[in-house]
């Protein structure tokens, strides 16, 4: 047989190169054209649809399936169930953080909503919010004040059972529940509403989208700063002021003379003084930056709790209720936190103690009523409400976050608890926990 020419080859190839060209153009454009519709099981072959079936053979959709479209073998549809699994029940919007079946004109940039607005409810809210934010504050501090009645020495964050009784046992479980609500708070419900504040469509574009937690950093730090300025004015205060002057040794090159053997017989006797002098200024300065750090964790719950009431008091639709219910645990969580913090501060006076905790229980109340006033024009899905509440919570989740690690830090790990029993620790923990997660179940809502 004899072997084809070079030239046979050549024309060959010539005569291939137009067919093969045209049938890669047809598989890689879609010359081919769509799959047929009316058939089921289609892929290509040789340049043309190969089909297995009819697509009549197919089963047809369910009549309550939307949006099906036929894909080459089968149906591809939108259930209607899909979307009940992730929205379903009333629309709760709650600035920017909407839960619920909500609609389009609910959601628009701006809308201004006032469905169902029931104004005899919406003013009785402010005495509820009052109240339930009272009894957060109060029993703890109640709690405080009984526990401290008749003690010389303050509690520490391991007293608990027998040897404090009823009331201190309480305090000792509210103090922890409450670290565990501050933790909660900053996280899940002020950190993460920042991000979907400055995330909403309705704000536009960041040119730097980290805005919150580049807040919330930035809020710690000042935090830091002012807790460590703090501290150090009231170590020089109280050094200007003479609790503690320490006593310098005589020159060991002079030889002692009677004059300075009576002097130092008269020193002998007072070491006991100047040790006391030293635990006193001790005992100052710890109090005085317990002082301090009870102030940076109420700033921190305020800022946050205006416009808690503000959106509270300007809401309204089928899932305001819902809403009520959520805040008004909040409510009383938050203050379980913030009075087991302040009755710690048992040198200060009783008066002193209320004017502390009415501070909160007042401020979320007087957002309510300043809702309810510009309801007409206040925007839930508004730029500048959106904007604001992600600027204080983004803030406030700051100054929480370092203040409860430090509080969880002063009472655990350089605290009694270090040393305490297990089971007391175990028990702390427990408490801790249990504030962390009923906060943080609350944040689904708002």
């Amino acid at each position: 047989m004899r072997a084809p020419s070079l030239r046979a080859v050549l024309s060959l190839v010539v005569l291939a190169a137009p067919a093969a060209a045209q049938f890669a153009a047809a598989t890689t454009t879609g010359a081919l054209g769509p799959s047929p519709t009316e058939s089921a099981g289609c892929y290509t072959h040789s340049g043309t649809w190969a089909c297995a079936a009819s697509r009549t053979a197919v089963a047809a959709p369910a009549a309550t399936s939307e949006g099906c479209v036929w894909h080459e073998t089968h149906w591809d549809c939108e259930d209607e169930h899909d979307h009940e699994d992730d929205e379903s029940g009333e629309c709760i919007i709650h600035v920017g953080h909407t839960h619920g079946d909500c609609s389009a004109e609910q959601l628009a940039c701006g809308a201004i909503l006032l469905e169902e607005y029931n104004l005899p409810l919406h003013v009785a809210s402010i005495f509820i919010i009052l109240v339930t934010s009272a009894l957060g504050v109060m029993i703890p501090l109640v709690a405080g004040w009984k526990t401290n009645k008749g003690r010389s020495v303050t509690l520490d964050a391991a007293s608990f059972g027998r040897g404090v009784g009823f009331w201190g046992s309480v305090f000792f479980l509210a103090r922890h529940f409450g670290t565990g609500i501050i933790l909660a708070t900053a996280f899940v419900h002020l950190l993460y509403h920042g991000f979907v504040m400055f995330a909403n469509d309705c704000v536009g574009h960041l040119v730097y989208e980290a805005t919150a937690p580049a807040l919330a950093l930035a809020a710690a730090l000042l935090t830091f700063l002012l807790d460590f300025v703090g501290s150090r004015v009231a170590h020089a205060k109280l050094d200007r002021n003479g609790a503690h002057r320490p006593h310098s040794p005589a020159s060991p090159e002079t030889p002692p003379s009677d004059d300075d053997q009576s002097r130092d017989k008269d020193q002998v006797a007072a070491e006991p003084v100047i040790g006391t002098e030293v635990c006193a200024h001790a005992e100052a300065v710890f109090r005085s930056e317990q002082g301090w750090q009870v102030v940076l964790l109420e700033a921190g719950i305020i800022f946050h709790s205006i416009m808690i009431g503000v959106t509270l008091g300007a809401g309204s639709g089928a899932g305001w209720t819902t809403l009520l219910i959520v805040l008004i645990f909040h409510q009383f969580f938050e203050g379980a936190a913030l009075g087991a913090r302040i009755a710690l501060l048992a040198w200060i006076s009783r008066m002193r103690a209320f004017v502390m905790g009415a501070a909160f229980m007042l401020v979320t109340p007087i957002g309510v009523a300043i809702g309810i006033g510009v309801r007409k024009s206040f925007s839930q899905n508004g730029k500048a409400a959106l904007l604001s509440v992600g600027v204080l919570n983004s803030i406030s989740a700051g100054i929480l976050l370092y203040t409860a690690f430090k509080l969880l830090a002063a009472d655990f790990v350089d605290g009694p608890l270090r040393t305490a029993p297990t089971g007391r620790v175990v028990l702390a923990m427990a408490s801790m926990l249990t504030g962390l997660v009923a906060m943080s179940v609350l944040g689904k809502w708002a």
